[in-house]
């Protein structure tokens, strides 16, 4: 287990439960119904526009972008190590915003910058040239390991791989579960990986959330510390 030395765990673990019930309500909020299923999509009545927004502003980002239709793409820091979080649906979305909130009241800043969008075509359309992209997607909290640059699926001996299993067991003391997947109509060539709470058709057990917006908020330094090593 490679543990950074930057990262507090108990401090991270204690402050992302005393947001659990904020980070609950907010997803609440999004999904009008906690016992919806809490993967799916941002509703696109504007509600779910405006409480996106109102998150967002509650982290010094020092860019963002959201568009009519609500998608986000938010940068926090600027290292050199760039990393992506892209969310799948409306669990994943709070819990990155969250893990943002997390860095930033933590000071867990380091060689790194984050940009954190809820949609992978934000990402085509952004600008963005990311050294990874994390997929925020219902993986029962395992790590899906996904393309990379030349070799097809990511192996356990890949950076961005290492990064997610350090990062998983620093956090929860752990090994994670591993597993391919193929990733669909993705921009090709990334270094990608998907984790997130909950399963598809399943809903998610909150301590689940918490898990993930844990492990988004750690995955940026455990992740520069494993390029610098290269």
């Amino acid at each position: 287990m490679t543990t950074a030395r930057v990262i507090d765990t108990q401090r991270l673990s204690t402050l992302a439960h005393e947001h659990e019930r904020e980070l609950l309500q907010f997803l609440h909020d999004l999904t009008h119904d906690l016992s919806n299923d809490l993967t799916h999509d941002l509703t696109d009545d504007g509600r779910g526009i405006e409480l996106i927004r109102h998150e967002v502003a509650k982290v010094p980002f020092e860019e963002v972008r959201i568009d009519p239709m609500g998608k986000i793409l938010a940068r926090l820091g600027s290292g050199k190590h760039v990393v992506m979080m892209s969310a799948q649906g409306a669990a994943e979305t709070a819990g990155m915003l969250y893990a943002a909130r997390l860095i930033h009241e933590l000071g867990m800043y380091d060689d790194f910058t984050l940009w954190v969008a809820n949609s992978v075509q934000t990402l085509k359309e952004g600008g963005v040239h990311p050294d990874c992209l994390l997929l925020g997607e219902p993986t029962n909290l395992c790590i899906k390991m996904r393309e990379g640059t030349t070799e097809g699926f990511l192996s356990e001996s890949h950076p961005l791989v290492e990064a997610a299993i350090a990062t998983y067991e620093t956090l929860f003391e752990l090994p994670p579960i591993l597993s391919q997947s193929p990733w669909p109509g993705g921009p090709m060539g990334l270094p990608t990986i998907g984790f997130g709470p909950g399963e598809e058709q399943q809903g998610m057990p909150a301590r689940h959330l918490l898990k993930a917006a844990q492990f988004y908020a750690a995955f940026p330094t455990m992740f520069g510390e494993m390029m610098t090593r290269q």
